[in-house]
C-alpha cells in the first residue's frame, strides 16, 4: 500500500484521464459560481490536485493560490493553468505544513476533490485550523467530501467504473474497522493481463465529527449541503458532504 502522497504521485500520469478534466471542469465553474460573492478575490485551493478547481476559480474571475501535497499533480496542474491560461500561484504543501506566510490572506478557502478525507485522524483538527488561519476576518470556507456515512452503512465496494480510449478505470473500497482502503484498478480492455493496481487510506469522516471539527477551530455558520448545488443534506441519501462556513 502507498502512502497517500505517493498514491497522488502514481494517479497524476492518468489522473485526467480518469475524471474527464474538461468536462470535470466546466461542470465544476458553474456550481462553484453559486458561492462566489462580490466581496471575494482571494481565493486558496487546498489540495488542487490537477487543477480542476483552481481553474475553475481563476475563470470566475478570482486570484488563486493553490496546494497539494503531491509534486506530480502539481506539475500536471501548472501545465493544466498554463493551457487554459490562468496565473495561478502554486505551492507544494500539504495542507498541515502550509506556512505562516499565507495566514489571514484569503477571502476564501475551497477544498474539493474529497481532499479532506485523505487527512489522518490525528492531523484533522490541526488541518481545520489552518484553514481558520489562513482566511481574513469575515473569510468563508467551502469543503465537500463523500457522504461516509452512507458509504458506510452500505458498504458499496464498487465506486466508480470508468472506461476512456479503450482504458478502463475501476475505483474500489476494501473496509477496515476505522478507515477505508482506496484502490484504483487500472487495464486495458484488449490486455487485461497487464494491470495497475494501487492502494492508499482513506479517514471518513462523518458529518457529525466535521461539524464538531470546525466549530472547534472558531468557524461560526456552518451549513451543510448534500451537493455543490446547495441541495439539502441526507444522512441515508446524500452521495456528498459539502460544509460551508465563515470565519
Amino acid at each position: 500500500m502507498k502512502s497517500n502522497n505517493s498514491f497522488y504521485n502514481s494517479v497524476s500520469v492518468y489522473y485526467d484521464k480518469m475524471i474527464d478534466f474538461d468536462s470535470s471542469l466546466k461542470k465544476r465553474k458553474e456550481l462553484l459560481s453559486g458561492f462566489i460573492t462580490p466581496k471575494i478575490n482571494l481565493v486558496a485551493d487546498v489540495g488542487c490536485g490537477t487543477g480542476v478547481d483552481s481553474i475553475s476559480l481563476s475563470q470566475l474571475g478570482l486570484e488563486v493560490t493553490s496546494f497539494d501535497p503531491s509534486i506530480e499533480m502539481i506539475g500536471i496542474a501548472k501545465t493544466n493553468s498554463e493551457k487554459y491560461n490562468c496565473k495561478i500561484n502554486f505551492n507544494n504543501f500539504a495542507v498541515d505544513d502550509i506556512p505562516k506566510t499565507f495566514y489571514n490572506k484569503f477571502d476564501m478557502v475551497v477544498s474539493l476533490g474529497n481532499t479532506l478525507a485523505n487527512i489522518p485522524f490525528g492531523k484533522i483538527e490541526i488541518s481545520v485550523a489552518k484553514l481558520f488561519k489562513m482566511l481574513k476576518k469575515d473569510g468563508s470556507v467551502l469543503i465537500q467530501i463523500l457522504n461516509y456515512e452512507k458509504i458506510l452503512k452500505e458498504k458499496e465496494r464498487i465506486v466508480n467504473i470508468t472506461k476512456k480510449n479503450g482504458e478502463y478505470f475501476i475505483r474500489f473500497y476494501d473496509f477496515g474497522k476505522k478507515d477505508l482502503t482506496f484502490n484504483i484498478l487500472r487495464f486495458n480492455a484488449d490486455q487485461t493481463t497487464k494491470k495497475d493496481l494501487i492502494s492508499t487510506k482513506i479517514f471518513p469522516y462523518i458529518s457529525k465529527e466535521l461539524k464538531k471539527v470546525f466549530k472547534k477551530a472558531g468557524f461560526k455558520k456552518i451549513e451543510l449541503f448534500g451537493s455543490m448545488d446547495k441541495k439539502v443534506f441526507d444522512l441515508k441519501s446524500s452521495n456528498d458532504l459539502i460544509l460551508y462556513a465563515e470565519k
